[in-house]
C-alpha cells in the first residue's frame, strides 16, 4: 500500500496532488457540500480556497469585491457588493461560505452575492 502512495505522488503532476489534497481536506469540515455538488438558486455551504480575488469597478457607485473559491471539485465566484476588501479574504486563504448560489457568475460558474463566510485556519 505504501509503495502504491509512493508511486501515486512521484507519477502524479503536482497540480494534481494539490487538487486531491485541498478535496480531501474540504469534505472533512462539518456540514458543507462539494461545489461541483451545489445547486443554482438554493441555499449552499462550501469549503475552498479563495484561488484569485479581484476589484470590480461599478460605473455608478461602490466597487465590488469578487473572489474565486475552488475546493478541488470545482469553484464558484462569491461577490460582496459596495466593498474594495473584506477582512481575511485574499489569495489562498481557505474559508466557509454559505449563501444562495446564482447560475450567472462568469463562464457560467455558480454566484454567490455578500455571503456569510468563516475563515478557516
Amino acid at each position: 500500500m505504501a509503495l502504491r502512495k509512493m508511486l501515486h505522488k512521484l507519477t502524479t503532476p503536482v497540480s494534481q496532488l494539490d487538487k486531491e489534497a485541498l478535496r480531501d481536506f474540504c469534505s472533512l469540515v462539518p456540514d458543507v457540500v462539494p461545489i461541483a455538488e451545489a445547486a443554482p438558486r438554493q441555499e449552499v455551504k462550501v469549503a475552498g480556497e479563495v484561488s484569485f480575488v479581484r476589484i470590480v469597478p461599478r460605473p455608478n457607485g461602490s466597487p465590488w469585491l469578487e473572489a474565486t473559491v475552488t475546493d478541488g471539485t470545482g469553484s464558484l465566484v462569491v461577490m460582496w457588493t459596495g466593498r474594495r476588501r473584506v477582512p481575511g479574504v485574499r489569495g489562498g486563504r481557505r474559508l466557509v461560505v454559505q449563501g444562495r448560489g446564482s447560475p450567472t457568475g462568469p463562464g457560467g460558474r455558480l454566484l454567490i452575492y455578500n455571503p456569510v463566510y468563516e475563515l478557516l485556519p
